[in-house]
């Protein structure tokens, strides 16, 4: 019987990392030890037919959902519809998908062990709960890794994104255009990269119709419907300065805050204009209909697909960051004028 990379780790007293990239040709091992796998490799008979065939790209595409705290990323309409974008683009490439969660504990490197060890010829992983210092983890793969809804800032590797600044540059001058006032900031308390960036949006939008960085009122919300509504209502209770007019880091937060706003008998858009951002089909539903930033979910799943066909056709390509643009989506939630 062939030996399995996985038992040539084994028996070489190395990292199964190590004998992959060893033996897919990457760079991370020494020249000693790629010899020494190759040699080992040939003796005990790998079937190097096995590499062949990953480098023809066939097998599976596995979409991995990275969680952090969980308090982002969850089982949404956002999740689903980038899932449906991945699916239709691995059914047109002819590949086949496989959907998984990794988890920020102690299995993390064991789990990615065994994705390297499958027939896995690419990766596309939903990175928005992810930090640039995630990256290593995944830095040592035989195969494409493009990162979806992160930038990973600083780090040279493939990644498809949502405009954040464009969105949140959008919104927020529709608010200033419509309400003609400061407008306030509803920023989550969890410093994701998407959030990160829309605040860059916000105050770039300030700077641009001659309104103060520093005279926007914010408040620092959970980025959740429940937490948002509880901890919104607390600070009106509690008679916190409020401005006339919000934009929200995501839906979620506006929707919330809209809640807490009705509760203590605010009229919106009459007292408070509020504007969201993705474009959740909860926006409809709720009274007034939330006016926000429309993000191409479907398409970001396809590009990601299509990147990461590039990438396996051309494993010298330049890395890319391919940001999708977004669309303001003007409902009852600001007053039209």
């Amino acid at each position: 019987m062939k030996i399995t990379a996985k038992e040539l780790a084994a028996k070489l007293n190395l990292s199964p990392a190590a004998v992959s990239i060893a033996l897919n040709g990457r760079h991370g091992v020494s020249t000693e030890t790629r010899k020494r796998v190759l040699d080992a490799a040939e003796k005990y008979g790998y079937d190097f037919t096995r590499i062949s065939e990953k480098k023809r790209a066939s097998g599976t595409v596995y979409f991995c959902i990275y969680k952090k705290h969980g308090a982002v990323v969850g089982d949404t309409p956002f999740f689903s519809q980038v899932s449906e974008g991945i699916a239709s683009g691995c059914k047109k490439a002819e590949f086949r998908m496989k959907v998984t969660y990794l988890y920020e504990d102690s299995e993390l490197e064991r789990e990615i062990e065994e994705i390297q060890f499958s027939d896995c010829v690419g990766m596309i992983l939903l990175g928005t709960e992810m930090t640039p210092e995630d990256y290593t983890h995944f830095s040592h793969l035989p195969f494409p890794v493009i990162f979806l809804d992160t930038s990973m800032e600083g780090i040279a590797c493939d990644c498809v994104l949502m405009d954040n600044v464009l969105g949140a540059f959008q919104a927020v001058s529709h608010l200033i255009k419509r309400t003609r006032c400061q407008p306030g900031y509803l920023h989550s308390f969890y410093p994701i990269s998407n959030f990160n960036e829309r605040q860059d949006g916000f105050y770039k939008a300030l700077r641009t119709h001659g309104l103060s960085t520093s005279s926007s009122i914010v408040h620092r919300l959970p980025p959740s419907m429940d937490g948002a509504y509880s901890d919104m209502l607390e600070l009106l209770k509690a008679g916190t300065p409020t401005a006339s007019a919000y934009f929200a880091d995501n839906d979620w937060i506006a929707l919330g805050a809209m809640k807490a706003f009705k509760k203590m008998g605010y009229r919106i858009p009459d007292d408070v204009a509020v504007v969201g951002f993705d474009d959740i089909p909860f926006c409809t539903v709720i009274e007034p209909s939330l006016t926000t930033i429309r993000v191409p979910k479907q398409s970001m799943g396809e590009a990601a697909v299509s990147r990461l066909m590039t990438r396996l056709e051309q494993p010298g390509a330049p890395m890319e960051k391919i940001r999708l643009g977004t669309e303001l989506v003007r409902r009852r939630s600001v007053a039209a004028k």
